[in-house]
């Protein structure tokens, strides 16, 4: 695995380019499922290592069809998040394999020894950018850009995965989210990526209304988003479904793009939508995230992709 630093823990590459213009922009988040490059660097699970034949031919395979799904009118945006990836590499051939054509630039990666990182691709370049660590192994990436003139706060994370624990990780990382988001107020500021808790069940992401005290405040009415509360669409009842991500049995809302205030202060940069994307071409036969299989080389991802739509009044 390639580590450039050019700031702690981040790999970045720039390029020249405008900012956007116009009359808003979209973002979107993606758990890529372990996307690996095909350089064995020992770290790899299993089944995506050389002596399992995941090689260049698996690789690039699954390099062109997530690029292809990106490129696509109902995937793409202004700025990707991504969850699950292993390198710059990725990123690189992302990039290379048809989103440049659409004018992606920008990219960088968390280079911090995990195998699964968190990385973006981006039409629009970064003002800044800052790394946030909490207690635990997985920092916080905020990405400041200027759109439409206006300052916009992005925060990249991906929560401890709930399959050895991690309600303890969670909470303190979504304490910290809570702290960064509120202090960037009363620019936008936006939450996107896994966070392995879906607000309508777990306890340290939660509705602010249910009389608990959650390490990350939430709502569905946008009206009661406030200091410390931010909104989210998995709580909202009149937004389609938020489910994410299927295990066993059950669909949950685990993958998020939260706002605070400043998307319903009525002027400026304002949230007009959000929503999950499910093209038949993701889902089995069943109707369930198809994730990709080293063996037959066919599926994506075990989540569903989030893209919320930001317009300028």
């Amino acid at each position: 695995m390639r580590h450039i630093l050019i700031v702690p823990f981040l790999f970045l590459l720039f390029s020249c380019s405008p900012d956007a213009k116009g009359h808003g922009f979209s973002i979107l988040t993606y758990n890529l499922y372990l996307l690996f490059d095909d350089n064995d660097d020992g770290d790899e699970y299993y089944p995506f290592t050389s002596s399992n034949d995941y090689d260049e031919e698996f690789y690039l395979n699954r390099i062109e069809k997530y690029a292809s799904l990106l490129c696509s009118e109902e995937y793409r945006s202004d700025i990707f998040v991504f969850q699950e990836v292993e390198s710059a590499e990725v990123l690189e051939d992302l990039i290379k394999a048809g989103l440049a054509k659409y004018g992606y630039k920008y990219y960088g990666i968390v280079s911090n020894d995990n195998p699964i990182s968190v990385g973006f691709i981006s039409k629009i370049s970064p003002k800044s950018i800052f790394i946030h660590e909490s207690s635990g192994p997985r920092p916080i990436i905020e990405l400041e850009f200027i759109i439409s003139g206006e300052m916009v706060s992005v925060y990249m994370l991906h929560a401890k995965s709930r399959l050895d624990g991690g309600s303890a990780e969670r909470k303190d990382q979504f304490e910290h989210l809570s702290y960064l988001m509120d202090s960037s107020s009363p620019s936008l500021s936006i939450a996107c990526g896994d966070f392995n808790e879906d607000p309508r069940f777990d306890e340290n992401l939660s509705d602010f209304s249910y009389g608990s005290s959650p390490a990350l405040y939430v709502t569905g009415d946008a009206g009661l988003v406030s200091s410390g509360v931010y909104y989210s669409a998995a709580l909202d009842q009149s937004v389609p479904s938020m489910d994410t991500y299927y295990y066993e049995g059950r669909w949950y809302s685990y993958d998020h793009i939260l706002v605070n205030g400043a998307a319903f202060d009525g002027y400026g940069l304002e949230l007009e939508q959000i929503k999950v994307l499910s093209p038949p071409e993701i889902l089995d036969a069943g109707g369930l995230p198809m994730k990709f299989d080293a063996g037959t080389g066919l599926g994506y991802s075990d989540h569903l992709a989030v893209k919320a739509f930001f317009r300028y009044y």
